[in-house]
């Protein structure tokens, strides 16, 4: 009788070791099929990533361009500003009555240019009143 105790204790241990080694495989298949899941996704995040990457390396250099375009028109703008201002002072100082002279050597203007300027102004004034 101690053997059939025995055999059926070692078939009850034996029947409770099945059970635990189903449920652990079929917790490592879940961890597995998990494993996989993070995988892909990680994957699918790295490609999007990765395009992301690629538009902004994209619009960088776009801004970059845009940027040399600016700087290359400011320089040209501030090249030409000295001269557009010396016009500029030029009519103010017509408006406030200063003569051909005066425009000549304030504003280094030449005698036909200071004329012209004048006579600019008289006439704006003339069709204005």
């Amino acid at each position: 009788m101690n053997l059939s105790k025995k055999t059926a204790y070692l078939t009850t241990q034996l029947s409770g070791l099945e059970i635990l080694v189903t449920d652990l495989q079929q917790e490592l298949m879940n961890t597995a099929k998990a494993v996989n899941d993070k995988l892909s996704t990680a994957a699918d995040w790295q490609v999007e990533q990765e395009q992301v990457s690629g538009q902004l390396t994209h619009r960088t250099n776009a801004l970059k361009e845009s940027i040399a375009t600016l700087q290359a028109e400011l320089a040209e703008f501030q090249h030409q500003q000295p001269e557009d201002k010396l016009y500029s002072r030029a009519q103010k100082m017509v408006k406030l009555g200063a003569d051909v002279n005066e425009l000549m050597v304030e504003c280094q203007l030449p005698r036909i240019e200071a004329e012209m300027l004048i006579a600019m102004h008289k006439r704006s004034s003339k069709s204005s009143s």
